[in-house]
């Protein structure tokens, strides 16, 4: 294959490339001059996937706190 086969088949793989979903946001990314898709992706990084993250652990503590209350609450002693 020639020179020129490879750069029109690298072409035609990376019109394909562009085309799919993850690729296309990475290639939004690196043209973009003025940061604000990475502001979104900062925001998304340093606090959506924290909050994900202790979601579980927060339920299990607010349930337990909840079931605490509801056994002082039906106590006859009170």
């Amino acid at each position: 294959m020639t020179h020129r086969g490879f750069r029109r088949a690298g072409r035609r793989v990376w019109g394909w490339l562009r085309q799919q979903p993850a690729v296309a946001v990475l290639a939004r990314l690196h043209r973009d001059e003025r940061g604000d898709l990475l502001e979104y992706v900062l925001v998304f990084a340093f606090i959506v996937v924290p909050l994900m993250l202790l979601f579980e652990p927060l339920f299990q503590v607010l349930s337990d706190y909840f079931s605490m209350i509801a056994f002082y609450a039906s106590w006859p002693f009170l």
